[in-house]
């Protein structure tokens, strides 16, 4: 079936004077509404990309809230595509294309789904009769809805302020309380919480990492 695009940034206001990324490593995503709720539009800026590293450790560096962080890395030109998603049973390890949706502080609820990058890019759309928008293709299926997948203790979690592309560490807590409209004191002032998607890193039946990616 033929996919159609999503708009990550559906709730961006894009300035077409944002500065280029600070990392050589861009994404953007399509995919279909009924994978996703998240109104469908048309990106014209091309952006190079790559999947990014499946290692993952269980105990991960402390920041304080807010500190600024690395953009999600990537693993070089070579960079194919996340993690496959089985349609059932246990997400083995690996790194997932998310979109986020809320649910409890320890358990998000996110629609998990899986990104083609670059050369892989172009073949998988057209294979599905699509195409490859700004490097990457995301098919409408296979997608499931997770909400079991507990973070780790110490689980590294960033979002992304679109105004200025910079990336920024913050806990499960504050993840909550930003997607409901809030942020605490250390919250830049140029932040505004966008349902762009995430890297998801889950090691051992845990999320060790999930880190909000900029797209245009």
């Amino acid at each position: 079936m033929k996919s159609t695009r999503i708009a990550l940034a559906a709730l961006v206001v894009a300035s077409s004077g944002l500065a280029a990324c600070n990392s050589n490593v861009k994404q953007s995503a399509s995919s279909s509404t009924t994978a996703v709720s998240v109104a469908d539009t048309t990106r014209s800026t091309d952006v190079s990309t790559t999947a990014p590293s499946p290692a993952a450790e269980t105990t991960l560096p402390n920041h304080a809230l807010w500190d600024q962080v690395a953009f999600p890395e990537g693993v070089g030109p070579d960079g194919t595509h996340t993690a496959p998603v089985p349609e059932t049973g246990v997400l083995p390890d690996g790194v997932y294309w998310t979109i986020y949706n809320g649910g409890g502080q320890q358990t998000p609820d996110s629609t998990v789904m899986q990104a083609f990058f670059g050369a892989e890019c172009e073949s998988q759309a057209a294979a599905s009769g699509d195409e490859c928008l700004n490097g990457i293709f995301v098919p409408t299926a296979p997608a499931r809805n997770i909400t079991d997948l507990p973070f780790h203790d110490n689980v590294y979690i960033t979002v992304s302020d679109v105004t200025t592309q910079l990336s920024y560490w913050i806990t499960p807590a504050e993840l909550v309380a930003i997607r409901s409209g809030g942020t605490s004191a250390g919250a830049p002032s140029s932040f505004d919480f966008t349902p762009l998607a995430w890297f998801m890193t889950v090691k051992d039946g845990q999320i060790t990492k999930f880190e909000q990616v900029w797209t245009p």
